[in-house]
C-alpha cells in the first residue's frame, strides 16, 4: 500500500515545486515591467521638459541713435509692440484672425491668414498689405493680386530688398548683431533669428506701425 502511494506523493511534490517556480518567475516579470514603466515615464517627462523652450528675447530696433520701435513679445495668441510711446497689442480672435489694439482698446488693424500668405487689413476689412511667402523670398504689395510687389529675397547669407530692379536695402548679420541699410539710414538690432522680417524695415512706403506688425507676424511663423 505504501509503495503504491509513493509515486502519488512524488507527483504532488513535483507539482508544488513547479507552481512555486512559476509564481517566482511571474513576480520577477511584474517587477521588471514595473521598473520599465517607471523608467519610460521618467524619460517621457524629461523629454517633455526639454522641449519647453523659453520665449524669444525682445527686439529693440534702433535707427541711428534713436529707438524706432520694440517687438516686446510674439506668439500664436498674443503680440506686444511699442512704437514711441504707443503700445500695440495683438490678440488671436475666435475666427482665427489676429486683431491689433491701441492703448484705448480700439482695433487698429487685423491679420487674415492663408496657407502661404497673410493680409494686413483695416478694422473694416479693407486691404492694406498682402504678404506672400515663398521658398526663398517674400512679396509685399498693396493689392490682392500681388502686382508690383516689394521683395525680400535671401541670397548668400543676407537679405536684399527690391522693387522691380531698384534695390531698396540690405540686411547683414554679424553673429546676433543685425543691420538693415536703407535710404532712411541704418537700422540696428540684436536677435538670434534669421528672418525675412528684418528686411521689411527697408520699405519706407509702409508706415512704421504696419512694418512692425508685419515683422511680428513673420517672426511668429519663423519666416
Amino acid at each position: 500500500m505504501q509503495q503504491n502511494l509513493l509515486p502519488f506523493y512524488k507527483k504532488i511534490a513535483l507539482t508544488s515545486v513547479y507552481i512555486m517556480f512559476a509564481l517566482a518567475m511571474l513576480s520577477c516579470g511584474s517587477k521588471e515591467k514595473s521598473n520599465n514603466y517607471t523608467t519610460n515615464t521618467s524619460t517621457t517627462t524629461h523629454n517633455s521638459t526639454a522641449t519647453n523652450t523659453p520665449p524669444p528675447a525682445p527686439i529693440e530696433i534702433k535707427l541711428g541713435d534713436k529707438t524706432f520701435g520694440v517687438l516686446s513679445s510674439w506668439n500664436e495668441t498674443e503680440t506686444a509692440i511699442s512704437l514711441g510711446n504707443k503700445a500695440i497689442t495683438g490678440r488671436l480672435s475666435k475666427n482665427d484672425k489676429t486683431k491689433y489694439y491701441d492703448p484705448a482698446g480700439d482695433v487698429i488693424a487685423e491679420i487674415k491668414y492663408k496657407e502661404t500668405s497673410f493680409k494686413l487689413r483695416k478694422p473694416d476689412g479693407t486691404l492694406l498689405w498682402k504678404v506672400k511667402i515663398k521658398d526663398n523670398k517674400i512679396k509685399i504689395s498693396d493689392n490682392a493680386e500681388n502686382e508690383y510687389p516689394y521683395e525680400v529675397k535671401k541670397k548668400e547669407g543676407t537679405y536684399k530688398i527690391k522693387r522691380h530692379n531698384d534695390e531698396l536695402g540690405k540686411v547683414t548679420f554679424d553673429g546676433n548683431n543685425i543691420k538693415v541699410k536703407t535710404s532712411e539710414g541704418t537700422f540696428k538690432m540684436v536677435s538670434n533669428s534669421d528672418s525675412y522680417a528684418f528686411g521689411v524695415l527697408a520699405i519706407k512706403e509702409i508706415p512704421a506701425e504696419h512694418r512692425l506688425i508685419i515683422m511680428a507676424e513673420l517672426l511668429k511663423g519663423k519666416k
